[in-house]
C-alpha cells in the first residue's frame, strides 16, 4: 500500500507537468502561450546559430535576415485604415525583413499566406535560399517561425535566438526596422492576396459589398493541414491574375475551420470561425460560399479546384447569377 501510495505521488506531478506541457504548445507542435520565456537548446529544425556564427554566416552566404516581433495590429475602422502599432520604435539587424506577427503559433489564414508569400518573394522561390529568423531575447516567435519555414520546404533554416538583444549586446550595430505591410495597408500590395486580413467583423465586410461596387461576399473555409488547401493556396489563389479577377467582384476573407478565435459574424453577433462553419453546414475544406450584399447564400463550393480556368469560371458563374439556372459543370461546358 505504501508502495501505491509513493508511486501515485510521483505521478500525479508528472502528469500535471505533461498537461501542463501540452497547454503550451498546438497539436502542430508550435508553442501558443508564454512567448517570452527561456527557450531550448535544440531547434525545431535547421541549425542553432550564435552571433558570432551568424557574422560569419553574413559573411560568407547571402541569407535572409527575417525579424518576427510581433507588435499590435490596428484594425481598419472608418476613421483609421488598417496598420501596425509598434510601442516603441523597432531596433533590428541591418538588412533584415521584419514580418510581424508571422511566430504566432496559431496564425489567421491570411496570415499564414502572408508569411508564405513574402518566403516566396524573399528566396525568390528557391528553397535552398539560407534563412535567418530572430526576435529578441527568450522569444518563442523566431522558434515558431523556423519551424513553419521548414514545413513550408525551406532547408537552409538557422535560428538566432539571441536575436536583436544579442547583437546589440555585443556592440554590433542595430538600425531603424520598419514593419513590412499587409496587404490592406497603405504601402502594402493589394494585388497579393485575394483576402482581407485580419478577418474580425464579417459584417462590415458585408456592408463594404455594395458601396465598393462588388458582386458580393466569398468566404473560404480551409485547414492549415488541408492538402488541398495548400494546393490552391499555392496555385490558383496566388495567381495575380485570378486574385485581380476575384477582386473585382467580390470582398473574399478566408476561415481557419477550426478557429476558436473571436470574430463579428454575418448578422453582427460574436462567433468564431469553427461555430460559423457549423451554422452553415460546412463539413469539409476547401469550401467557397458566396453571398449577395444581403448576406444570402448565393451558391456553394466544395472541393479542390486547381484548374485556372475553373477558378476563373466559377467567379464569373456567381457574379453573372448563372447559378439560378445551371449548375457549374453545365456552365463550363458552355463557356468554353
Amino acid at each position: 500500500m505504501l508502495r501505491l501510495f509513493a508511486l501515485f505521488t510521483l505521478l500525479v506531478p508528472l502528469a500535471s507537468v505533461i498537461a501542463e506541457e501540452r497547454a503550451l504548445f498546438s497539436p502542430q507542435g508550435y508553442r501558443i502561450a508564454d512567448y517570452r520565456s527561456p527557450l531550448p537548446e535544440v531547434p525545431p529544425a535547421g541549425q542553432r546559430i550564435d552571433t558570432h556564427g551568424l557574422q560569419r554566416l553574413l559573411d560568407e552566404a547571402d541569407p535572409v535576415l527575417i525579424d518576427v516581433l510581433a507588435i499590435t495590429l490596428r484594425s481598419e475602422s472608418a476613421d483609421f485604415g488598417l496598420a501596425w502599432l509598434p510601442a516603441t520604435p523597432r531596433q533590428n539587424i541591418p538588412g533584415s525583413v521584419w514580418l510581424p506577427n508571422v511566430g504566432y503559433g496559431r496564425l489567421e489564414p491570411c496570415m499564414r499566406d502572408w508569411f508564405e508569400q513574402n518566403l516566396r518573394r524573399l528566396t525568390g522561390g528557391d528553397v535552398e535560399r539560407p534563412l535567418v529568423f530572430y526576435c529578441i531575447t527568450d522569444c518563442w516567435m523566431s522558434w515558431n517561425a523556423v519551424r513553419r519555414a521548414a514545413a513550408l520546404g525551406y532547408r537552409k533554416l538557422y535560428w538566432y535566438p539571441e536575436g536583436s538583444d544579442g547583437w546589440g549586446e555585443a556592440g554590433l550595430p542595430l538600425a531603424q526596422g520598419e514593419a513590412q505591410p499587409l496587404p490592406g495597408m497603405a504601402g502594402g500590395d493589394p494585388s497579393a492576396s485575394l483576402f482581407e486580413c485580419p478577418v474580425g467583423d464579417l459584417q462590415r465586410m458585408l456592408e463594404k459589398v455594395a458601396p465598393t461596387g462588388r458582386d458580393g461576399l466569398m468566404l473560404l473555409f480551409e485547414t492549415a493541414d488541408c492538402p488541398y488547401c495548400r494546393r490552391m493556396r499555392g496555385g490558383v489563389l496566388a495567381d495575380a491574375d485570378l486574385i485581380a479577377h476575384y477582386r473585382r467582384h467580390f470582398l473574399a476573407a478566408e476561415l481557419d475551420l477550426e478557429s476558436e478565435a473571436s470574430l463579428t459574424g454575418l448578422d453582427g453577433g460574436v462567433t468564431n470561425a469553427r461555430v460559423l462553419a457549423q451554422r452553415l453546414g460546412v463539413a469539409r475544406t476547401p469550401t467557397l460560399i458566396f453571398f449577395d450584399a444581403a448576406g444570402g447564400e448565393r451558391y456553394r463550393h466544395s472541393g479542390l479546384i486547381a484548374d485556372p480556368r475553373q477558378f476563373r469560371a466559377l467567379a464569373d458563374y456567381v457574379s453573372g447569377g448563372h447559378q439560378e439556372q445551371m449548375g457549374f459543370r453545365e456552365y463550363l461546358k458552355t463557356s468554353r
